[in-house]
């Protein structure tokens, strides 16, 4: 043990003064030499865990309840060989940073790189690209922070909101007469985390390619979150993308007055349904009890006491 800590130590010395040697080559004989950095105490090499899922991909329309397109489940990045591709390459491999590993500070750039490579998917399907809208990245953005800050991973908010709720809170529905809005979610660790592998995972789902090269749509936000629902150490990323696509006209109606509205047709249509039965059961008694009229036709006259 003696003699391995008496190696160690030579070892370093000669890489110090083997290190002053070389600063001092080529350098004037005024400058200082600069100081050898401390060798830090090596230790186990960490290595970040791979893992990711797929949330479920939803659409909704005007006047049409929600729908499920994907339930979600494990990723699957493995390529693909039924893509068209002009010249043999797609559209997508012009993007940047395709492998970026999301940080506090690339957290545009990995948003830029999704966007691009989504628009990429759909170039190569013959599809227009979608533009980002500051209302949909608003969604988009604030859910992905919840999924990772309430550690769970829904379509189905913590306050019941859906992806239509949450578009509609923002404004992009206003004054819209028909629209189409839909959800892709998706988390990873490790290579899981980067926007290609996310762009892959969604294009390997039928329901989440579905919303992806849906033709109606024309516009989108991408939110990525640092961290994920299923681990409390922060690794990783969390991204959602909100597709939509308006028609301006008459305002919409929110859904909130279009629920009050059914309850109180509803209401109408019982309390009428009540009046019959009331009136068939008079004519089956011959007209006597509640609802009987006299002879000439005019409702008999009621004097108060």
């Amino acid at each position: 043990m003696a003699i391995y800590r008496e190696m160690v130590r030579v070892v370093l010395l000669a890489a110090a003064l083997l290190a002053a040697l070389v600063a001092g080559c080529g350098g004037s004989g005024d400058a200082a030499a600069p100081a050898v950095a401390p060798v830090a105490q090596a230790g186990p090499a960490t290595v970040e865990e791979t893992d990711g899922r797929l949330g479920g991909a939803t659409e909704a329309r005007a006047g049409d309840p929600l729908r499920e397109l994907s339930p979600g489940g494990k990723p699957d990045i493995g390529e693909r060989d039924d893509t068209p591709r002009r010249d043999g390459v797609g559209a997508g491999a012009t993007c940047a940073n395709p492998s970026l590993a999301p940080a506090a500070e690339a957290l545009g750039a990995v948003a830029e790189a999704t966007l691009c490579l989504l628009n990429g998917e759909r170039a190569d399907h013959g599809l227009a690209p979608l533009a980002a809208s500051d209302e949909l990245g608003a969604a988009a953005s604030a859910f992905a922070q919840d999924l990772v800050a309430g550690s769970y991973f829904s379509h189905t908010g913590r306050d019941g909101s859906d992806v239509v709720d949450r578009i509609e809170g923002t404004g992009y529905l206003r004054g819209a007469a028909e629209w189409t809005v839909g959800e892709n979610l998706a988390w990873g660790t490790g290579a899981l985390a980067t926007p290609g592998s996310i762009m892959q995972a969604w294009m390997n789902s039928p329901g989440h390619r579905e919303n992806i090269l849906n033709p109606a749509y024309r516009e989108i936000g991408v939110g990525i979150a640092l961290g994920n629902p299923a681990r409390p150490d922060g690794a990783g990323a969390t991204y959602a993308t909100e597709f939509g696509a308006i028609e301006a006209g008459a305002a919409a109606v929110p859904r909130a007055a279009v629920k009050k509205a059914k309850k109180s047709r509803s209401a109408r249509s019982k309390r009428r349904g009540k009046a019959r039965k009331a009136k068939a059961r008079a004519a089956r008694h011959g007209g006597k009890g509640k609802g009987r009229r006299a002879k000439s036709g005019r409702p008999k006259a009621r004097i108060a006491i």
